[in-house]
């Protein structure tokens, strides 16, 4: 294991509405021994809605910038703040310009582009690697898992750290701490319509249906993922989804970091794994 410590970006969601994946995400690394340093004073990435990429790539200068002065690679557990970190960079990085002109506005914002945007998926499986996780894992999850990787965590594909179109990073780890990944490969990047929850509720409870239903028809005990908006469409509005569609689904969804953790011995609640919506006393039972 080469990588001891990273900048650590949480992202907005990361005290809100998944606070269960940057429970589960900080005690993970912890028991792995890697040090996650928060980002001194970050802001906010833009997110899903701001449109015009050069305010995102200003938005994510100045993240990128303390990062760099502290001399880490920055990491996130968000698939959405991975694709606005990473693609900012690379946009900075090929635009001399442009970095010129964000120092004139404001000579904090200057940056070299000598660091990474990371992925927690990419730390656990590229760096930290099998061999390393497999000498950590005390129990046995057995589980049939749904992994689902969602529309963000491989755009745009030249920043991909996993196959953009048949990510298995995740079905991997799943595998190594005991489970058992279920036929999903034609659902796992779909969109969960995270996106236009704000905007176009009924098609985003359609698309979030399309996942959840895809699991349970596969013989998931769980969904498993990597990205907050999917976490919040997929878990914390399964229950309205229900109620407006007239449906019952009943799907556990959980952040890979919750299931690795478990493997790993971290106990249930500094997982989270009492703040997800859907109920997971059934994984926790399967854990042994």
């Amino acid at each position: 294991m080469s990588v001891t410590k990273l900048a650590y970006y949480p992202g907005c969601p990361s005290e809100t509405t998944a606070m269960e994946q940057e429970m589960s995400t900080k005690a993970v690394f912890e028991k792995l021994g890697v040090e996650l340093v928060e980002v001194e004073d970050w802001n906010c990435c833009g997110a899903a809605e701001i449109e015009d990429p050069k305010l995102v790539h200003a938005l994510n200068a100045r993240n990128l910038a303390i990062a760099e002065r502290a001399g880490l690679d920055i990491v996130t557990p968000c698939s959405i703040c991975y694709y606005n970190l990473e693609r900012a960079n690379r946009a900075l990085q090929e635009d001399e310009g442009f970095r010129a002109k964000l120092r004139g506005i404001d000579p904090s914002l200057e940056y070299k582009g000598t660091i990474k945007a990371r992925h927690i998926l990419d730390i656990l499986m590229n760096e930290i690697g099998e061999a390393e996780l497999s000498s950590k894992v005390v129990k046995k999850v057995n589980l049939k898992v749904a992994p689902y990787y969602g529309c963000y965590i491989g755009r745009p594909p030249t920043t991909a750290f996993d196959d953009p179109d048949d990510p298995v990073l995740m079905d991997k780890l799943v595998e190594l701490i005991g489970g058992e990944c279920v036929p999903f490969s034609q659902t796992k990047t779909l969109c969960c319509g995270g996106p236009l929850m704000m905007t176009r509720a009924d098609i985003a409870f359609a698309m979030a249906r399309k996942v959840l239903e895809a699991a349970k028809n596969a013989g998931a005990d769980c969904v498993a993922l990597a990205c907050p908006l999917c976490g919040m469409m997929l878990d914390a509005k399964q229950p309205d989804i229900e109620a407006e569609l007239g449906i019952s689904i009943g799907m556990p969804v959980v952040y890979i970091t919750q299931l690795l953790g478990l493997a790993l011995g971290i106990e249930p609640n500094k997982l989270g794994l009492n703040k997800n919506a859907v109920e997971t006393k059934e994984i926790l039972g399967r854990v042994k």
